[in-house]
């Protein structure tokens, strides 16, 4: 089973890959619009943009990576908990399933 602070630093992971790709959408999208401005300093914000892109990009895979490497990790372990305690995580699982239910009810 996941620990509160295993579920914490999941949250937060998922919050840095969710801000990676809305920093990357904004980025591509200034790139996008430097294109099109003519003059001689844009060719160096080009430059600098593109680059900034591709290391968001690299950055966001990696981050990924990370994440989809501890959901691994997170259900291994909860797949030997679950083999090891059948019974305890019956008990869990109907606890779990009674509270939704009478919170559902109201």
């Amino acid at each position: 089973m996941m620990t509160d602070t295993t579920q914490q630093l999941a949250l937060g992971g998922q919050k840095i890959v969710e801000d990676l790709r809305v920093l990357l959408k904004d980025s591509e999208e200034m790139l996008r619009l430097a294109a099109n401005v003519p003059g001689e300093g844009v060719g160096a914000l080009r430059d600098k943009l593109g680059t900034h892109v591709e290391t968001l990009q690299s950055a966001l895979g990696d981050a990924q990576q990370g994440a989809q490497r501890r959901y691994r990790v997170a259900a291994v372990s909860t797949k030997q908990y679950v083999r090891h305690n059948p019974w305890r995580a019956i008990g869990i699982a109907a606890g779990v399933g009674f509270l939704l239910g009478v919170l559902s009810a109201r």
